[in-house]
């Protein structure tokens, strides 16, 4: 424990999500006895995050989602949840808590994460309007499914496909509307975004692209929404998952540079010596991750830099996989767009409703899509290793859609 007159204070970790969790984990692995304290603004115990989901579709129970992230228990860790931290004096190196309490910092780790971006639209104050961010959301919705008849999901993201899958299991009638030209805009291509389109028709989930609502409307609770073209879809609830913004207020108000996000360097420290961000709070070379893979990789590079060792964050090779809908829906690195010196070869098998293309740069595997399943196990460690493939077999891929 801290004490002012023989030891150097505790590491700080504000914010107990999944990037925060593997930084304390990765930490003491490397320092078993360093002295940590953790701060979440939630109630409930560290959970993971992206597991919420398949709690939604009952695919998951409660404690297990607890017990994917956990801290690892130690007589110098200390945890505090549902204590926020309100301001943060980086002069005298001290946070301040929601109850006023100051605590010393050696070396303070900003994971506040993100919270949902909300649509500027008439109605989202309306009861049974719900985002789908955290446990209280999951748990609100859960008590929702089964009285539900019409579900609009808004945004056709991953967690909106999947929080519509969700929602279908006890009969209820589903619709997506997206505002974009496909779904998962930003990982899939529009070959992708079409295969996955037949299969939710398939399901019976109703999918709308290149529309928008405009308006959620009922007297004291949802009844309908409105959409750009003047259509009206009655329905009960509405679950709004257009994407997420950077957790910035704290930092902000501290002084931080921050842009989208907090900004830090490849070594993820801030702008002042001594704070760090990692996870979905970080901006790193203009880039925000809204995954949680990033985050832990910065969480272990910052861990290893901590504990005294060299390393340098450079960035990830996200990689996305719908964890609830059934059918596999893969996307790894770069999707082909935006760049010419891309050589993209796709693969096809409309009867057993397959489709994958691979990214190419002048022979090296830049990235991969896939719609449907597949056996290959080794996908992620060849576009991260950037693989060359040899003319045969990339025709092999065209012909027989293999890369084994």
């Amino acid at each position: 424990m801290y004490n002012k007159k023989n030891e150097k204070p505790p590491i700080i970790v504000i914010g107990s999500g999944s990037s925060g969790v593997r930084f304390v984990n990765e930490l003491l692995f490397r320092q078993p006895g360093a002295a940590i304290k953790v701060f979440g603004g939630e109630e409930k115990q560290p959970y993971s995050r992206e597991n919420l989901t398949k709690l939604l579709a009952g695919e998951l129970s409660e404690d297990k989602l607890y017990s994917t992230n956990k801290i690892h228990t130690s007589k110098d860790v200390q945890l505090f949840f549902n204590l926020p931290i309100v301001d943060i004096d980086t002069e005298q190196a001290i946070i301040t808590d929601a109850e006023g309490t100051q605590h010393p910092y050696d070396k303070l780790v900003l994971a506040v994460g993100s919270f949902p971006r909300m649509m500027d639209i008439p109605g989202t104050k309306l009861k049974h309007v719900f985002t789908f961010r955290n446990i209280q959301d999951a748990e609100l919705l859960k008590n929702r499914q089964i009285s539900s008849r019409r579900t609009v999901v808004i945004g056709g993201g991953l967690v909106g496909l999947d929080a519509a899958y969700a929602m279908q299991q006890y009969n209820t009638d589903v619709v997506i509307i997206e505002k974009s030209t496909r779904l998962m805009n930003q990982l899939l291509d529009d070959h992708a975004s079409v295969y996955l389109r037949l299969y939710l028709d398939d399901l019976g989930i109703d999918v709308r692209n290149e529309t928008d609502v405009v308006s959620i409307e009922g007297k004291d609770k949802v009844e309908k929404v409105i959409l750009d073209d003047g259509e009206e879809i009655e329905c009960d609830t509405v679950i709004i998952s257009i994407g997420i913004n950077p957790n910035t207020q704290l930092a902000e108000k501290t002084g931080l540079s921050t842009n989208r996000g907090i900004i830090v360097n490849d070594s993820l420290q801030t702008s002042i010596e001594n704070i760090y961000a990692i996870g979905e709070c970080a901006e790193h070379r203009d880039r925000i991750y809204g995954l949680a893979q990033p985050g832990y990789d910065q969480a272990a590079v910052l861990a290893k830099i901590i504990a005294g060792g060299k390393a340098s964050y450079t960035g990830t090779t996200t990689a996305s996989q719908l964890s609830v809908v059934e059918y596999p829906v893969l996307s790894i690195g770069d999707n082909g767009e935006g760049n010419p010196a891309n050589k993209e070869v796709m693969y096809r098998d409309i009867r057993r409703m397959i489709y994958r293309k691979i990214v190419l740069r002048h022979g090296a595997l830049q990235g991969i899509i896939a719609i449907g399943p597949w056996k290959n196990t080794n996908l992620f460690e060849m576009v991260e290793k950037k693989q060359f493939l040899w003319p045969w077999e990339i025709k092999r891929f065209k012909d027989t859609g293999r890369l084994d």
